[in-house]
């Protein structure tokens, strides 16, 4: 196989979140052609694979071959802020920025180190400014939402998760955050009608299952509560705080059948 045969499966494999497969196929592509793309795919197949170390030394030797590569120093502070060494990642992101300073991915990234420091005013700013160069971000919509969330600012929360779940359908954390919000508003209905369709995808979350139950147990539909109590305690028996909800509601249930 030549080069640009082992390069496509090996993008092929990486955008099914595949790293190990990847990481073969982009390691093939540098025994013919040391590139630096190709480089900094292995250096994005260790960080996949939480391989830190290797995926750092990779982002480092394009840096020292070519300091101003925009996309190695901004996947160096990718793996800093995994490894929650918030300085340095900050460093990296800076940089990137005075590389390129439209770089959408650098201010969202900006955004999660802010809010890592609970610095909620900056981390939304940072948001906001990687939105205005792309607007149709899920990820960057979903972290706003949830600074809006520990602001209290629930409708605007609500907002930028709908927008989450807009720009991708699949994105099932978008309405899991949106059913909490509404949680805390006492909107118990609507709160309910969100974690029912994060169980159409998810049948084993069992922080949703309760969460389902709880609303059920709000707008008095008792024996509903039970029942979804008991698929969770069917997941996990030994789960304590279903154990005591699930108690609670039989006492409710019997009382109004006796």
């Amino acid at each position: 196989m030549e080069f640009e045969e082992y390069y496509e499966i090996g993008e092929e494999c990486f955008g099914n979140g595949e790293y190990k497969n990847a990481l073969e196929y982009f390691q093939k592509c540098i025994s013919i052609n040391e590139s630096n793309d190709c480089l900094n795919y292995i250096g994005c197949c260790y960080l996949g694979l939480k391989d830190y170390s290797p995926a750092i030394n990779v982002f480092k030797n394009i840096i020292r071959e070519c300091p101003y590569s925009e996309r190695a120093m901004l996947n160096l502070g990718r793996t800093y802020l995994k490894q929650e060494k918030l300085q340095e990642a900050l460093e990296c992101l800076e940089k990137t920025i005075s590389i390129n300073s439209n770089s959408e991915d650098a201010y969202y990234y900006q955004g999660v180190y802010y809010e890592k420091t609970d610095n909620l005013e900056e981390a939304m700013l940072c948001y906001e400014r990687s939105l205005s160069l792309n607007f149709e971000q899920p990820e960057a919509h979903l972290n706003l939402g949830t600074c809006f969330y520990k602001k209290h600012l629930y409708n605007e929360a609500i907002h930028e998760f709908d927008l989450a779940f807009k720009y991708d359908n699949n994105f099932i954390k978008a309405k899991e955050n949106k059913g909490i919000v509404y949680l805390d508003m006492k909107e118990y209905k609507n709160a309910l009608n969100e974690f029912l369709l994060v169980y159409k995808d998810n049948h084993y979350n069992i922080s949703n299952i309760i969460d389902i139950a709880h609303c059920y147990y709000k707008i008095k539909y008792f024996q509903d509560a039970y029942n979804w109590i008991k698929k969770a305690l069917r997941i996990e028996p030994g789960n304590e705080y279903a154990n005591e909800y699930a108690n609670k509601m039989k006492k409710k249930v019997n009382s109004r059948i006796s």
